[in-house]
């Protein structure tokens, strides 16, 4: 610790005056000592509990912040698993002979069936056992309105009780249901219940009757052990439990250990188990403060907890860093009250002297046991002076930058975290200069070959006299922080991904739109020299512009010929329906913006809101244009394609619809080399289609 540091310190505790006066030689001053010390205790130990209060209540809030991160992200994570299995069953159950085989079956009168759909089950038993082997499905069955099952897969076993019970309530459902889990063998399973239409009616038929229900049966262990995995930032006491709800009670899933599916409902039932609070837990000795969410559209439960004594490890060092620090200061008054008392009933000039060192020495003391605790805490502290040269580092400072601690006094920003940093931690030094006020910043940085992400607060150090001194830093790394929610929004963007692929695969009219969409749009807005958020939210909608489709019925998606103005007003409801989807994703407001604005036009007379002129974001503009360009560049069962020039002169001579900003950088490009590659790769598409 520097000399500075030390007058720092001393100056805080020791008055600069030392009364003339000697004490009464009488008793009153040792009780009214013994009363102030009492006081000063009681203040320190209530202020101690305040902090080490407002702590805990940080660290459960920021454990409850992490848990439902992690517990939403989880559910949708099944979510997705749940709709990509059902994905799978479309191949069969949309399969126009399989439909029209089980409304042949629904009609039989008998439970033999006639001599033609007999001679049709070799075929059918067959197209089912190779959906199961390639679908990764345990066994399926086609059953009846009267619990038979006409069709199962090869090796499957008898339907059982409870899901031939499922499979007869089916036929008064159009959606698709799943079972609770059940434990076959030594696995978790759980029922697909697949309403099968017949083959002459639409999917979304309304006053179409339920032909056959399908049934497949899915394992379930291997996916359900790898959510409860921990993640790469889970802490050692962190832990997720999987439940099955039954009649409001909570059945514990163990899919890698016996008995699978637990026999007796779980502790957790009275324990408000959806809300953020301890709960006390089969198998955990401590109390676990957890929070759960029930999977959307199941009887599934999951719960992410972490144990208390894990939770409040980092209470435990606050606490004594607190009770160090407020011991210090009474000590230290203490020490200053007994000093001058013991000075001023001296009347002895050695004696005061003699009195005055041990008072010195009880400061050292307790300067050093401040150094200590200083020297234990895990963010990064130091001191500089008016030149930006380090004055103080504390060790944890000195770790992180791998420096010996003797070496960094009198180092700058410079020697310690390099060039593009050191401008970064200067300019911030120059805004607490400026303001006279507090300062902080987000900084990433490369150390010792890892990114590292700190947070930086600076701030003013003055003397008594007002007389600056230098600036205090105090840094915390929340690199895993930072990861945790970069995670998460990687983990957005590729459910969206595997949306918008399962989206063009089924519609052959979006096969590489939103690719071409992106390349025109990112050109149109490097050309214009947007700015860098625009240029983002942009390559982001271009993406995701035809995400709101997915909820637009195929038939109308995959039409042969012009929609009529019913199913047009059908399709535009996907605006919305993006919208909706990008929201609840929490897609940032520009991005969601450039979506939603891309079907207005300048006049008013587009869609959803009518809006005009400025009222429409220049990225929904510059993302109509690209849209329109490129779907009119490829050929409709009801029209040709037509060529971008033709397109372009659209554009051109309707100045009150489209933006002639856009247009002419949209010019611009297809004029480049790379434009012309782009023309060039839309023709020989047009030519396969």
């Amino acid at each position: 610790m520097t000399e500075t540091m030390a007058r720092l310190e001393l100056n805080k505790f020791m008055s600069d005056d030392v009364p003339d006066e000697k004490l009464p030689s009488t008793s009153r001053p040792l009780k009214i000592g013994a009363l102030i010390a009492i006081v000063l205790l009681i203040i320190c130990y209530f202020a101690s509990d305040f902090f080490i209060s407002k702590q805990k209540a940080q660290i459960l809030h920021e454990l409850k912040t992490r848990q439902e991160i992690t517990v939403v992200s989880k559910a949708e994570i099944v979510r997705t698993w749940i709709g990509q299995t059902g994905q799978r069953a479309n191949q069969i159950v949309n399969n126009p002979l399989f439909r029209l085989f089980a409304a042949e079956i629904n009609q039989a009168k008998t439970d033999d069936l006639p001599r033609a759909l007999a001679e049709q089950l070799p075929y059918m038993q067959n197209a089912i056992t190779s959906f199961t082997q390639e679908s990764d499905v345990l066994s399926a069955y086609l059953v009846g309105a009267n619990g038979r099952a006409y069709l199962a897969s090869s090796g499957a076993s008898g339907l059982s009780d409870q899901q031939r019970e499922l499979a007869i309530a089916q036929y008064a459902s159009k959606s698709i249901t799943t079972s609770p889990l059940r434990v076959v063998g030594e696995t978790l399973v759980y029922d697909f219940l697949i309403p099968v239409l017949p083959a002459q009616s639409a999917a979304s038929a309304e006053n179409a009757k339920v032909a056959g229900v399908l049934v497949m049966t899915v394992p379930a262990s291997g996916q359900i052990a790898e959510i409860l995995k921990p993640s790469r930032i889970s802490t050692s006491g962190e832990r997720t439990r999987f439940y099955q709800i039954s009649n409001d009670n909570y059945f514990e899933i163990t899919p890698t250990s016996p008995p699978f599916l637990a026999e007796q409902a779980s502790e957790l039932t009275n324990q408000k188990p959806r809300s953020f609070s301890a709960k006390q837990l089969e198998g955990e000795p401590d109390s676990v403060y957890g929070i759960g969410t029930i999977v959307q559209g199941t009887n599934w439960y999951i719960l992410q907890g972490e144990t208390e004594r894990s939770a409040f490890a980092p209470l435990e060092t606050y606490a004594l860093v607190i009770y160090g620090i407020a011991a210090s200061i009474f000590v230290v008054a203490m020490s200053v009250l007994v000093g001058i008392w013991l000075s001023l009933r001296s009347s002895n000039a050695k004696a005061m002297a003699d009195q005055y060192r041990d008072f010195a020495h009880q400061i050292n003391a307790q300067r050093r046991l401040l150094g200590s605790i200083n020297n234990t805490i895990d963010d990064l502290i130091s001191l500089t002076d008016a030149s930006g040269r380090y004055v103080y580092a504390n060790p944890a400072l000195a770790r992180f930058v791998n420096f010996p601690v003797q070496s960094i006094a009198g180092k700058s920003d410079r020697d310690l975290f390099g060039d593009v940093i050191a401008r970064k931690l200067t300019d911030l030094n120059q805004q607490v200069m400026d303001t006279k006020e507090t300062a902080s910043r987000i900084v990433e940085m490369e150390i010792q070959g890892e990114t590292r992400i700190l947070r930086i607060e600076k701030s003013r150090l003055m003397d008594d006299d007002g007389q600056f001194m230098g600036i205090v830093s105090v840094a915390g790394d929340i690199t895993d922080f930072i990861m945790h929610q970069r995670q998460k929004e990687e983990l957005g963007r590729k459910t969206i991904s595997i949306l918008v692929h399962i989206m063009e695969e089924n519609d052959p009219y979006l096969a590489g739109h939103s690719s071409r969409m992106s390349e025109l749009s990112n050109a149109v807005a490097e050309i214009m020299e947007l700015p860098e958020a625009t240029k983002e939210a942009i390559r982001t909608g271009a993406n995701l512009s035809q995400i709101g489709k997915i909820s637009i019925p195929s038939e109308i998606r995959t039409k042969e010929g012009r929609l009529t103005e019913q199913e047009m007003e059908i399709m535009r409801g996907h605006v919305g329906k993006a919208k909706s989807v990008l929201s609840d994703m929490e897609i940032d407001q520009s991005v969601v913006t450039a979506v939603t604005h891309m079907y207005e036009r300048l006049d008013g007379s587009g869609y959803p809101a009518q809006l005009s002129g400025a009222e429409i974001d220049m990225s929904g503009r510059i993302l109509g244009i690209t849209d329109i360009l490129v779907a009119r560049l490829s050929p409709r069962s009801y029209r040709e394609a037509i060529s971008t020039e033709e397109a372009m002169e659209v554009f051109r001579s309707n100045p009150e619809k489209y933006d002639q900003d856009v247009v002419v950088a949209l010019d611009q490009f297809l004029t480049t080399p790379e434009g012309e590659a782009f023309k060039e790769n839309v023709k020989e598409a047009a030519i396969q289609e």
